[in-house]
């Protein structure tokens, strides 16, 4: 289960990761509406999953959060669609009834090369919690929290061309447009190309 509470929003918060919740990612990284958009192209394993949850653990320059739903969504306090009351992950990645008495997992967000001026972020919701904002509360949290305590003189994301809604989250906090790696990848059955957005921490600082 989640650790322990790091920063709060209205509608999410950031919690540490534990080992024990390589369950979780492993069940999220292979929904395929996750997995598809972040270019994943093969399923992890419990194993592999362990494995990444125990480098998030160990690591100094990388920071990697559970994004869970604050103590009032989980409650039912505030209904969205998609989100129902008390919801928490099942092993399909949608939602399900669960206790309020532990958090609600419902993403991650991730960062790393903090020991470069320039670091590299990511994130990802179970798709029972798309395009409801959980997302872009949840960055702004971690983007604060990158910004207030490392040294990166920047951030940058890498979205994939199809990825139109995490497109709009980055413009939405932000982010510039900086580039495109032209069919870069093959991603869902097609070569892509591979947008790097980029947010400076005067940027952020200033909004």
């Amino acid at each position: 289960m989640p650790g322990v509470a790091f920063a709060h929003g209205e509608r999410t918060a950031l919690y540490t990761v534990e080992r024990d919740d390589a369950a979780f990612y492993q069940r999220g990284r292979n929904h395929p509406a996750v997995r598809g958009p972040l270019g994943l192209a093969d399923p992890t394993n419990l194993a592999q999953a362990e494995e990444t949850v125990e480098d998030w653990v160990e690591r100094d320059d990388s920071a990697n959060l559970l994004v869970c739903l604050s103590t009032e969504e989980s409650d039912g306090g505030e209904q969205t669609a998609g989100a129902e009351a008390e919801p928490t992950p099942t092993s399909d990645g949608d939602a399900s009834s669960a206790s309020d008495a532990e958090p609600t997992p419902i993403g991650t967000v991730n960062a790393w090369e903090l020991d470069q001026p320039r670091g590299k972020v990511s994130y990802w919701l179970l798709p029972a919690y798309h395009g409801e904002g959980y997302a872009t509360e949840a960055m702004a949290l971690f983007l604060d929290h990158l910004f207030e305590s490392r040294a990166v003189r920047g951030v940058e994301a890498h979205v994939y061309s199809h990825n139109n809604p995490s497109q709009a989250l980055l413009d939405r906090l932000g982010f510039t447009l900086e580039g495109k790696l032209r069919e870069n990848n093959f991603v869902e059955g097609a070569y892509r190309d591979e947008y790097v957005y980029g947010l400076l921490r005067d940027e952020w600082v200033e909004e």
